[in-house]
C-alpha cells in the first residue's frame, strides 16, 4: 500500500517536471522566434528557476533511464 502511494506520487512529480520542461523550452522557443538582427532578444532564467529546470531535466533522464516506479 505505501509503494503505490510512493508510485503516484513519483508520477505526479514526473509529470510536474515535465511541464516544468516544456514551459521553458516554451519560453526560450518564444524568445527565439521574437528576437531580431537589430534587436536581439536575451532568454534569461532567475537562479531558482535555472535549479528547478536543472532538477527537472536530471529527473526525466532518470525517470527514462531507471523507470517511474520503486
Amino acid at each position: 500500500m505505501l509503494v503505490d502511494i510512493l508510485n503516484k506520487i513519483l508520477l505526479i512529480l514526473f509529470f510536474m517536471s515535465s511541464l516544468n520542461v516544456l514551459r521553458h523550452v516554451y519560453y526560450f522557443i518564444q524568445a527565439v522566434l521574437t528576437s531580431t538582427e537589430e534587436e536581439p532578444k536575451k532568454y534569461r532564467i532567475p537562479n531558482v528557476s535555472l535549479y528547478l529546470l536543472g532538477v527537472s531535466i536530471a529527473y526525466i533522464l532518470s525517470a527514462i533511464i531507471t523507470g517511474i516506479t520503486l
